[in-house]
């Protein structure tokens, strides 16, 4: 597919379970999506990223994958799927998906091979085992724990009498690490991404993309110094996705390699980036910053900094499936002082990374307004919540990923007919996207004007940042775009107005009238000037 320049692209995340069901068996599905393709189009996206959907056994909502070259039927068949690449190309939206290369699922073929074909078996190669510590091996073999909480390793079936195995999952225990020193492995998802280039996708998201390779030993984390742990961001990771960039390059058109790196600094991210490895990574960042004008200002001003030196465009999230939706970390009560500053904040956010040179990302239900939902314990299901020990507060990413809401009407907010396999709750009604649609003040018509601006504005996605600063709680943003100049001011203050003095105010936030000359608590304001 040819159209949009790939230097700054708005994709849609879709996350498949929770996004639209057609079938009524309460998870979401391709039928589901295909009926709102119109939707995600009206939009004014460029492209959508999907979440997993190959057969897995779901024990971690896809990213346990047991097949890479088929589509769970939960979501239904491949037939549908390549319908889907077609019917999103006609609406010039590309497709990207997500691949795993760190995990497979415990009932992938081959994991199931390395427990029954006998100790020592070829299989066994793909995977991390290693003998145990201790008396007979019944410590594990280091002290690496899971992402998910509680150690890193589980029993590996031995022998009556030998030394006790353990293999590694850096995840949920049904998720077993691959040995990527092994040809087999290396080899076998070269293939898995030139089947579906050949189907004409149009680019992966690759997760944990730091992941693959363990440092030789498995030191003890007790070792890690502050740049590099033996259980992430190892050296020999480069050299894969220099070989997963030719096989993209040699597309027409070249295909997109987009980074889930989780870096213990920026300078170890950049390694990833360039015209040999990734066309770009996320800056996690965004996701997890605090309100303030001086941290969003750093933070832009590092990420900008770090793609330019890569010579790739930058990347912008607020959101994603893993994250407390940013309506809750920034906008809700009482961490606004209200709801109008509140939402005043909301739609200022998505003003300003409009604003920013680069790539967007959004998640959805954010162009809705979604918070984060209050899940009862009893219906959760993320692994992670069930991993935490007793005393933690952790609940998990269920709160972000419960089902999008279509109707205002309708059972279960439209999502499905039958039974959601997150419960949707009963105010999810009030952000109906049927409702939003008709309401030129919704957080949905708001999104809609600000991508059309986007789309119609080249300074807001190309150009050159000339100057970013805070003043107090004043973020200010200068734009250049040839011989124009485009100011971007935030105010992240709660009560004070600040004054906007000489510029022209071409577009508010707030949406007051233009010659207002207020910048109001929460209101971000584009303002032009000529250079000269």
């Amino acid at each position: 597919m040819s159209g949009e320049s790939q230097d700054s692209l708005v994709t849609y995340q879709i996350y498949w379970r929770s996004f639209s069901d057609s079938n009524g068996d309460g998870i979401g599905d391709i039928a589901g999506l295909v009926d709102r393709l119109d939707y995600v189009a009206d939009l004014g996206v460029d492209a959508i990223w999907l979440n997993p959907m190959y057969p897995s056994p779901g024990a971690d909502h896809g990213y346990d994958v047991s097949d890479y070259f088929d589509v769970d039927s939960d979501f239904g068949t491949l037939s549908e799927f390549r319908n889907l690449i077609k019917s999103c190309h006609s609406l010039n939206i590309k497709i990207l998906m997500d691949v795993v290369p760190n995990h497979v699922s415990s009932s992938h073929p081959w994991f199931i091979s390395a427990l029954g074909e006998g100790i020592g078996n070829d299989y066994e190669k793909l995977f991390i085992i290693r003998d145990g510590k201790g008396e007979l091996g019944s410590e594990p073999p280091n002290d690496w724990q899971s992402i998910f909480g509680g150690p890193a390793w589980s029993y590996f079936p031995t022998g009556e009498g030998q030394v006790q195995r353990w293999y590694l999952h850096m995840f949920d225990s049904e998720q077993p690490d691959l040995n990527w020193y092994e040809n087999k492995v290396r080899e076998h998802f070269e293939d898995v991404i030139r089947f579906w280039f050949d189907m004409d996708v149009d680019g992966f998201r690759i997760d944990v993309a730091h992941g693959l390779f363990k440092a030789s030993g498995f030191p003890d984390m007790s070792t890690f110094d502050d740049d590099v742990s033996g259980c992430w961001d190892q050296p020999e990771v480069h050299e894969i996705y220099r070989r997963w960039r030719k096989i993209a390059d040699s597309y027409d058109p070249p295909r997109l390699l987009i980074g889930e790196v989780y870096a213990s600094s920026r300078e170890r991210l950049l390694q990833y980036l360039g015209d040999d490895q990734l066309h770009s990574a996320f800056d996690f960042a965004f996701l997890k910053q605090e309100w303030s004008a001086s941290v969003f200002s750093e933070n832009i001003s590092k990420n900008v900094d770090l793609c330019k030196k890569a010579g790739v465009p930058p990347t912008w999230a607020y959101s994603n499936h893993d994250e407390i939706r940013h309506w809750s970390r920034y906008a809700s009560i009482p961490i606004a002082t209200d709801k109008t500053i509140g939402e005043l904040r909301y739609k200022s956010l998505f003003s300003l990374i409009c604003a920013l040179p680069g790539n967007i990302y959004l998640y959805n239900g954010e162009e809705l307004g979604l918070p984060e939902a209050d899940v009862p314990d009893s219906d959760r299901q993320d692994p992670a919540f069930f991993r935490q020990p007793p005393e933690s507060e952790y609940k998990g990413r269920d709160g972000c990923r419960v089902p999008m809401p279509w109707s205002n009407n309708s059972k279960n907010a439209g999502f499905t007919t039958g039974v959601p396999w997150l419960p949707v709750p009963s105010d999810w009604v009030n952000y109906a996207a049927d409702q939003q649609k008709i309401d030129p003040m919704s957080i949905l018509s708001f999104y809609r004007r600000v991508l059309a601006l986007r789309k119609e504005n080249n300074w807001m996605n190309a150009g050159s940042i000339d100057d970013i600063f805070a003043e107090g709680d004043v973020l200010s943003l200068t734009r250049k775009f040839g011989d124009k100049k485009y100011k971007i001011l935030m105010n992240f203050g709660d009560s004070q107005h600040y004054k906007i003095e000489g510029e022209q105010v071409i577009f508010r936030s707030s949406e007051e009238e233009m010659h207002h000359n207020d910048l109001m608590p929460g209101e971000l304001a584009y303002l032009f000037y000529n250079s000269n």
